[in-house]
């Protein structure tokens, strides 16, 4: 089984930290780059082509996660893109959705329901 690359875009280093070893320690998984904000973003996904992508609504710079999310879309446009986001309300996700997003998940103490999404 290949394993699957992930981009994981968050701007707080200790999720972002936290996020990169939960992928790694899944054997279905693998980590590719992280990124803290939209453009770097943008470059990680150029430079390192991943399969999928976890990507936080709120990260540094000028551009929010949702505003980036359009443009990776159309960078990769058969990657998963997973909006992870403490901000769960149903116009956010009609909106991601919209947007090109896989999945929008709401996070919580639980990670699983991430790396479920990921898998598929």
């Amino acid at each position: 089984m290949t394993e699957r690359r992930v981009l994981v875009v968050e701007d707080v280093p200790e999720l972002s930290h936290l996020l990169g070893m939960t992928i790694e320690l899944d054997d279905r998984f693998t980590p590719a780059a992280s990124a803290r904000s939209g453009p770097e973003a943008l470059e990680m996904a150029q430079v390192h082509r991943p399969d999928a992508i976890v990507l936080d609504v709120s990260i540094d710079g000028a551009e929010s996660g949702m505003d980036v999310l359009p443009e990776l879309r159309k960078l990769l446009p058969e990657a998963r893109i997973i909006v992870f986001t403490a901000h769960g309300n149903l116009q956010q996700q009609e909106k991601a959705l919209a947007r090109g997003a896989s999945d929008y998940i709401v996070k919580g103490g639980d990670l699983q329901p991430l790396l479920d999404s990921l898998a598929r």
